[in-house]
């Protein structure tokens, strides 16, 4: 996969196509060359603006129809201010072109809000797409017009890859879904409260949710991935790994659950090696395997910064840890996983000798996970040293 031509990647593919299709529509029309630069205007905001009016109609339809929206993420590229009002997290970046959002079910009936909220998106990116149509003139209308067309279309066909659901998925896939993806979806919000308890540092509320979805879901990916989480929460590294690969042998997991499944081993594998819980010799290849394959089924390499800069760090490679691990830390949307980069961030400056800076690291991580184990050992460390 790294080495496909860039010719041939989806993305260069639909917008040389999309560029060829706008200039062709201003040629024909004989608006010249300035009709053809204000349609690609056009094309590119149309290509920027759908996808948001789909978003901010899928974050409506989460609102009026009872899911849980635990973070809205503004923009792309690094982080520049965050704030919390309620439970949710609101995060700006420095590039403002995209609208996400991490959103999931809380309550029954989970199936039927999902459908309604993914029926709010397709209403408000149709309705943005007709406004395009009527009210915007000229060649720049056009494109603007022609481009959002062809994205909702992207946006309604069923596609479900890690960490993006299409609104077409939820639409006409999510009503036919099968076992054992239903039961996971059943499950969701008793997981969700699991991990909403791990958030703050709850482990024994988190532990009794865990137990629960045990005794009421057993053996199905939502439980087993939540009783990972406990462990791993409270240090005990080794049993989740163990766990996880039983999991993995003993059941035939689709593509976008197995990359979450193996970047998810490739990370706790680290940590059992670093914590000296598991040997690196019968580990770590199995862990950096479960990282190249979690890349190979659509897991965004940029997202597994901070696991990367945690392999550089047992490597012994300090430098590239802290790059990686900065990288991870400023990039993340997850509290506990922003924690535990600049955990990493800060061991790798104490590797190299560079305490004040490994100070300010673990500061930030204990501003969002203080009672997490590696940070806790970490502050330990400093204290010694």
């Amino acid at each position: 996969m790294r080495t496909q031509s860039l010719l041939f990647r989806p993305w260069v593919l639909v917008t040389v196509v999309g560029a060829v299709v706008l200039a062709t529509v201003e040629l024909v029309l004989r608006t010249g060359f300035a009709g053809v630069v204000a349609g690609w205007s056009g094309g590119v905001a149309g290509a920027i603006l759908l996808p948001v009016a789909t978003q901010v109609g899928l974050l409506l339809g989460s609102v009026i129809f009872g899911l849980r929206v635990r973070q809205v993420v503004f923009g792309a590229m690094r982080e520049v201010a965050s704030f919390k009002r309620g439970s949710v997290t609101f995060t700006f970046r420095a590039l403002p072109v995209t609208l996400r959002a991490q959103i999931g079910p809380w309550r029954s009936p989970v199936i039927l809000r999902c459908w309604l909220a993914g029926l709010v998106s397709a209403l408000v990116g149709s309705a943005s797409v007709v406004a395009a149509w009527l009210w915007v003139p000229g060649a720049f209308g056009r494109g603007l017009a022609l481009a959002m067309s062809a994205f909702m279309l992207v946006k309604l066909w069923p596609k479900r890859v890690p960490l993006t659901t299409s609104t077409g998925w939820l639409l006409f896939s999510l009503p036919r879904m099968g076992e054992p993806e239903r039961s996971d979806f059943l499950a969701a919000p008793l997981a969700a409260r699991a991990y909403e308890a791990l958030r703050v540092g709850d482990l024994d509320a988190a532990q009794a949710r865990a137990d629960e979805l045990a005794e009421r879901f057993p053996g199905i990916n939502a439980t087993v991935s939540c009783q990972i989480a406990v462990l791993e929460s409270r240090g005990l590294y080794a049993p989740g790994v163990l766990l996880l690969l039983k999991f993995l042998s003993d059941n035939d997991v689709p593509p976008r659950k197995m990359a979450y499944l193996l970047a998810g081993l490739a990370g706790l594998g680290f940590k059992a090696v670093e914590s000296g819980q598991m040997p690196a010799d019968s580990l770590l290849p199995t862990a950096k395997k479960a990282l190249q394959d979690a890349v190979q089924l659509g897991y965004p390499e940029f997202e597994l910064n901070g696991t990367n800069g945690l392999l550089a760090l047992i490597e012994g490679d300090a430098d590239n840890a802290v790059r990686l691990a900065t990288s991870g830390a400023d990039y993340n949307h997850s509290p506990l996983s922003r924690a535990d980069d600049f955990a990493t961030l800060a061991r790798a400056h104490m590797a190299l000798h560079d305490n004040a800076s490994a100070r300010t690291a673990l500061a930030r991580a204990e501003e969002l996970a203080p009672w997490s184990p590696r940070v806790t050992e970490t502050r330990q460390r400093l204290s010694v040293n």
